[in-house]
């Protein structure tokens, strides 16, 4: 969609002034001299229409992971129903036309039961800056070293009727 955005504003400034501020009044000599107010209306339809979308794919992505654990789960029963079935054939490989089974050693992981007793050199320490306590300080006119204010950007709010 090309919007002639120099021309709206170019209307609108010498409509505005012909209004002497009546927004009411503005808003419908510029609906009649330009497709402004039609350019909104399309956008807002299809902003509606992406955010359905976007739950729609967020819902869908939830249903494919839960799907995708539920697959995984499968695969890890199937291994233990081959780990079995090995075990009960007495035998710790198997050459099959479709694959070579074999059952391996045991991993060892670690599990951390009381983290307190963990030496501080085996313990990585990670900081990061507090933004809501630097937030307030740059509120209250405090300079923060290392922090300056950062300005976003303008938002659109749109509420639908």
């Amino acid at each position: 969609m090309f919007i002639k955005y120099e021309e709206i504003r170019r209307l609108a400034d010498s409509i505005r002034e012909m209004c002497n501020n009546d927004e009411d009044t503005f808003l419908d000599t510029l609906d009649g001299e330009t497709d402004a107010l039609d350019i909104l209306g399309k956008l807002i339809q299809e902003r509606l229409e992406v955010l359905g979308y976007e739950a729609t794919n967020k819902q869908l992505a939830d249903q494919y992971k839960k799907r995708a654990d539920r697959m995984a789960n499968k695969a890890d029963a199937i291994n233990q129903t081959m780990k079995h079935l090995l075990n009960a054939m007495g035998v710790k490989k198997v050459n099959h036309a479709l694959a070579t089974v074999s059952i391996t050693k045991p991993r060892w992981s670690v599990e951390v039961v009381d983290e307190a007793q963990v030496p501080t050199q085996l313990k990585i320490t990670t900081t990061k800056p507090d933004l809501r306590a630097i937030k307030k300080h740059l509120d209250d006119g405090e300079p923060v070293p290392g922090c300056r204010p950062k300005v976003g950007y303008e938002g659109v709010t749109v509420r639908i009727k």
